[in-house]
């Protein structure tokens, strides 16, 4: 199967293009080891997170996670979405962004928010109507630029090679937005391998991260969710769902923190959702409604007695996302020795940049997937 990347787009703006790293500024590097590392940055709606996997030697393609780091965006509950939020935001990213040492190869896969990408499910033959409609949308929105799209088929290569007539979910995004980053990215240091859906990277990583076998990944945060379906040879119907109420987050206070008791009129909303795409899923497939369990990750994800909740609402096992491997950063070690289960939790706001990390090691010059 042909997995969406994003392209070299072809505009008259070349300069958008360069990766070429640009001079190291004086500051304190966040990266040690000579060796290559495969990094992941998960851009999300309020924080960027960033994980790192190094390959242990002669391990036959074993990583271990050697780096985590996050910092927040200057994004806030009813934000008003404008041009001058979104050159902030560009602003922070090369700012607080970690530089790599001078001579180390960092390669690296991004994902962009959720809430700044369009999921859509269409016919094979609508593809260049749906680039033509996005592109008008992305340049009327405040990013007021074409749109990139990849795409790739709801049923895998297991039903054979899909047609113009088949299904494809399309994932697009603007296109000068994503060339600014990948520039913003380079310019620290890192090799940018490609720019990826965050359902392509969550369903691909998923069994090798997590060792569970999935029939989907939910992924909860405060601004975004998303479900992204897993086949047999990859990932299918994705797409987004609806995002925490903002009279629930209001509720959120210091002392008060969001639990699965105030979470449950949403969460329930989340499992009539899951319920929907499952059984479309397995129409598509031409089989029936898995029985895998769902798994589940995301900050929301990491609260106390969600997982419970949805596996009751949905009446579908639940899996909360965590890291498989035996080595963690050596803060999260620390922790771990003393309680297990609690860093175990915090793994699942990691695995979008986990997964991201992962797909940087299973990409190449040409990209992820080709």
């Amino acid at each position: 199967m042909s997995l969406p990347t994003i392209e070299t787009p072809s505009t008259p703006d070349d300069e958008c293009l360069s990766l070429t790293p640009a001079r190291q500024r004086p500051r304190t590097t966040w990266f040690s080891h000579k060796q290559s590392a495969y990094v992941g940055i998960d851009i999300g709606e309020q924080a960027v997170r960033i994980a790192t996997l190094r390959e242990i030697h002669h391990s036959g393609g074993e990583f271990a996670w050697t780096d985590r780091y996050q910092f927040s965006l200057p994004t806030k509950l009813d934000q008003e979405l404008s041009p001058e939020w979104l050159r902030s935001v560009m602003a922070v990213i090369p700012e607080r962004l970690p530089r790599c040492i001078e001579g180390e190869n960092n390669l690296v896969a991004i994902a962009l928010p959720i809430a700044w990408t369009h999921y859509q499910t269409i016919a094979g033959h609508e593809l260049a109507q749906s680039r033509l409609r996005c592109s008008e949308m992305f340049a009327q929105s405040i990013f007021q630029s074409p749109a990139h799209l990849c795409h790739w088929p709801v049923v895998g290569l297991h039903h054979g090679k899909p047609c113009i007539d088949d299904q494809y979910v399309i994932a697009a995004t603007a296109e000068r937005t994503v060339c600014q980053i990948a520039d913003l990215v380079a310019a620290c240091g890192y090799n940018v391998q490609s720019v990826l859906p965050h359902g392509v990277a969550l369903a691909h990583a998923a069994r090798a991260l997590t060792g569970v076998d999935a029939q989907c990944v939910l992924w909860l945060n405060h601004g975004s969710a998303l479900i992204a379906v897993r086949h047999k040879t990859g990932v299918g119907l994705t797409r987004t769902l609806p995002s925490v109420p903002n009279r629930i987050l209001r509720l959120v206070t210091a002392d008060r923190p969001l639990d699965a008791h105030t979470l449950r009129p949403y969460l329930t909303e989340i499992a009539t959702e899951f319920r929907a795409t499952a059984r479309y899923a397995a129409h598509a497939d031409m089989s029936r409604v898995s029985k895998k369990p769902i798994l589940i990750a995301g900050p929301i994800a990491e609260i106390d007695g969600v997982d419970e909740t949805i596996a009751t609402l949905t009446n579908t096992p639940v899996a909360l996302w965590s890291y498989i491997g035996r080595n963690r950063p050596a803060t999260l070690s620390k922790l771990a020795n003393r309680d297990e289960n609690f860093v175990r939790r915090l793994d699942s706001s990691f695995a979008g940049a986990l997964s991201l990390a992962m797909a940087a090691a299973r990409g190449s010059s040409k990209g992820y997937g080709q």
